[in-house]
């Protein structure tokens, strides 16, 4: 197999899926995005209510880290992210990349036509994919029985909530997107992505069709361990938690490889973080021996701009395995 063109598909959510498709597609040609259709909080959630479409966010995130460098690519990845700032605007907030792919939407005749054409006219070297086409709401059950709808109401939960998240499904259920099955079945590698762990990853793999893809694809199953918890999802959440849980999830016993770091976050930021009950993840790397076929602890963060990102080695890592 040539690896340069070796099928990697990424299944998360925004922010995940954007850090590592910005750094992988350097080196990798063949890069399929799979991200989640549920979000429902901020400008893609208003979105998604007011015009009846799968929220843009995390759509816009993935097309903008997969454009590629040539031409205006530097316009299209600044106007995409472009976010309007005018608290007397009924714009205020607004993203200009949610809103264009809105519209597209609405002119080209469905979400799939509109990824392809904006993608076709950005530069995009790889597959948009959402998980599914049609509209559901994630659902939460916590630890005191109590089920709680939305995205947003799951994921911005306060700190002074302790209950934590006990299971989680989709209503009404939906089914996987043909283009993202297809994508899954033929792929040669599948990572799941860091990030919000029960609102962007783990809705991805409560779509009807996703298991079953799982099950007959023969790529390698990679999963990039969060650099630090969350209090109102994983609160507490070691790297074999992590592990553990989506491998419940997607239906496996095992992946071929989990990637943890290894690094130590600065003292200034760790305050910071800590202010929202946000710690580093800590690799136990006894329990995640029975998790993963091969398990690799590197220092992977990145403090750029004073958050905690993983680096541009995980594509390194992720295209070497």
């Amino acid at each position: 197999m040539d690896k340069i063109n070796e099928s990697i598909v990424l299944v998360g959510g925004g922010g995940g899926v954007y850090q590592i498709a910005r750094f992988l597609r350097w080196i990798r040609t063949n890069i399929s995005t799979i991200q989640t259709a549920f979000d429902h909080g901020g400008h893609s959630g208003q979105l998604r209510d007011e015009w009846d479409i799968l929220p843009p966010g995390d759509i816009r995130q993935a097309i903008i880290a997969l454009i590629e460098d040539k031409n205006d690519a530097f316009f299209w990845r600044r106007i995409f992210s472009y976010r309007f700032e005018n608290e007397n605007s009924i714009l205020n907030n607004a993203s200009f990349g949610n809103l264009f792919i809105t519209a597209a939407i609405k002119t080209e005749g469905g979400v799939i036509e509109a990824i392809n054409k904006i993608c076709k006219i950005t530069g995009v070297k790889g597959k948009v994919l959402p998980v599914s086409l049609s509209k559901s709401e994630l659902c939460a059950e916590l630890s005191d029985g109590l089920i709680i709808k939305g995205e947003g109401s799951i994921d911005k939960r306060p700190t002074s909530d302790n209950r934590t998240i006990v299971s989680e499904f989709l209503d009404p259920e939906v089914h996987i997107y043909n283009g993202a099955y297809d994508a899954i079945v033929n792929a040669d590698k599948i990572v799941f992505c860091p990030g919000d762990f029960y609102t962007s990853l783990i809705p991805n793999t409560l779509v009807c069709g996703f298991r079953e893809a799982i099950a007959k694809s023969k790529a390698k199953l990679i999963y990039v361990v969060n650099l630090v918890t969350k209090k109102a999802e994983t609160h507490e959440y070691l790297a074999s938690q992590f592990s553990k849980t989506l491998l419940g999830y997607i239906g496996r016993e095992y992946f071929d490889a989990i990637i943890c770091n290894s690094g130590q976050m600065s003292p200034d930021l760790k305050k910071a973080y800590e202010k929202e009950q946000s710690y580093p993840v800590k690799v136990d790397g006894k329990n995640l021996k029975k998790l993963g076929l091969s398990i690799i602890t590197q220092n992977l963060a990145d403090e750029t701009g004073g958050i905690i990102r993983h680096s541009e080695k995980i594509a390194s890592i992720i295209a070497s395995l």
